[in-house]
């Protein structure tokens, strides 16, 4: 029996060898078929990726041969109208180089009747544009060239001329004169600008123009500093661009200068009233008051006043009328300096509204485009207004000035003829 059951065990793991080695071979060969497969699937990818990226191109080649196409039949389709505004546009950009090529060669004094049709006009040609390109090159690279000058006494002399860029600069060995030159309106000789070189610069401009090296002088506002020292106005030019309006402003200035002269001048010479003036009267002979020299002006009337009139209410009435008296002596014509520094700011303001009525017509009959054309009613407008406020702040300061002193003086004579009031003068 046991022997038996040996066999069988025996026979048993046998058997799961064998079952064992023929599931491992089997695993093997699916292992190698699945890397073919796979090998062949990548295959097949990279030839399909290929032929679609081939077909791709091909794609957008049609796409872009099919615009071409379309786009010539859309031209053989155009409208008339297009056609015009093509036509329109392209003579707006050839009479734009031409404005350009034109500004270039009048900035440069360069004729332009050898670059002009039979019909007078200017055409762009390949002659033009090599012109155009030697002086280009000569801006890049200049040169001193022998041109007339007019010089600062007014002679054509020949100069040797050098530009850089915009600055000009001329120099005479022979003369020792030297440079900027600038180009004058409707004259075609450019002049030297005078009296900015000195000696000491012509040396650095000899120097310069010989050895090609040197400090130079320059405007670098381009001319408007040149503009600006032969712009500066007299004062008799600056108010006569005020215009009409400029006339009376001056006027009230003229009659507040004379009425605070006088009123000033008056002012000064009235004699102050004195602070201990009833202490003075009451150490004074009565019956020399007359004849008293200590008191002066307004005072020596008030006195005379108490003196002739007893306490009563008619020495009051007196004296209240010789203080009003007196009162319109020291305020007479104050009024005339504070009108005048009342009426010049509203004259000048009547100046700014007709300047600015006179602009306005101006840009509406000639357009904004020229500020010269414009620049006189502005002109008139901001000079009005600067003299109205010149003569009306000094009139303001010298009426309070004034107003201020009569009070003062008004106030003192006032309070003293109170206190002569009630005090019993009456010679005997």
């Amino acid at each position: 029996m046991r022997k038996i059951v040996l066999l069988l065990a025996c026979l048993l793991s046998f058997n799961t060898v064998a079952n064992t080695s023929e599931l491992l071979q089997r695993v093997t060969e699916s292992k190698l078929a699945l890397s073919e497969l796979q090998s062949s699937i990548n295959n097949q990818s990279l030839h399909y990726q290929t032929k679609l990226e081939q077909s791709l191109k091909e794609v957008e080649a049609l796409r872009a041969q099919a615009e071409s196409i379309q786009r010539a039949s859309d031209e053989k389709v155009i409208s008339y109208e297009q056609l015009s505004e093509r036509v329109r546009a392209w003579r707006e950009q050839d009479n734009y180089q031409k404005m350009i090529v034109q500004s270039f060669f009048e900035q440069q004094n360069l004729a332009l009747s050898a670059y002009k049709n039979a019909n007078g006009d200017f055409t762009l040609s390949p002659s033009v544009f090599n012109t155009l390109q030697h002086e280009l090159i000569n801006k890049l690279s200049p040169n001193w060239q022998e041109k007339p000058v007019v010089n600062d006494k007014g002679e054509v002399v020949d100069f040797r001329v050098l530009n850089l860029g915009p600055l000009a600069l001329a120099y005479n060995s022979e003369l020792a004169q030297g440079g900027l030159l600038t180009n004058q309106i409707n004259q075609t000789l450019p002049n030297i600008i005078p009296n900015i070189y000195s000696a000491s610069h012509i040396e650095h401009l000899a120097r310069f123009a010989d050895t090609g090296s040197g400090f130079v002088t320059f405007d670098p506002t381009l001319g408007n500093a040149e503009k600006l020292l032969h712009k500066q106005d007299s004062v008799i030019s600056h108010i006569q661009k005020g215009g009409v309006w400029a006339l009376p402003i001056l006027f009230f200035g003229l009659i507040s200068l004379l009425a605070t002269l006088i009123k000033g001048y008056q002012l000064l010479r009235i004699p102050k009233p004195s602070h201990d003036f009833i202490e003075k009267v009451k150490q004074t002979d009565v019956n020399n008051f007359a004849m008293s020299v200590q008191f002066k002006g307004a005072e020596k009337d008030l006195v005379d006043i108490a003196v002739n009139n007893p306490v009563s209410e008619y020495r009051d009435d007196q004296l209240v009328a010789f203080l009003m008296q007196y009162r319109y002596r020291v305020e007479n014509y104050l009024g005339v300096v504070a009108t005048s520094a009342a009426i010049a700011p509203l004259l000048g303001l009547l100046g700014t509204v007709s300047g600015m009525i006179n602009t306005f017509m101006m840009m509406n009959t000639f357009g904004t485009g020229d500020a010269a054309t414009v620049s006189g009613g502005i002109s008139e407008a901001l000079v009005t207004t600067e003299l109205g406020l010149i003569v009306a702040i000094p009139s303001l300061i010298m009426s309070a000035l004034l107003n201020r002193k009569a009070k003062s003086l008004n106030a003192k004579l006032e309070a003293n003829a109170i206190k002569l009031s009630k005090l019993e003068l009456q010679s005997q």
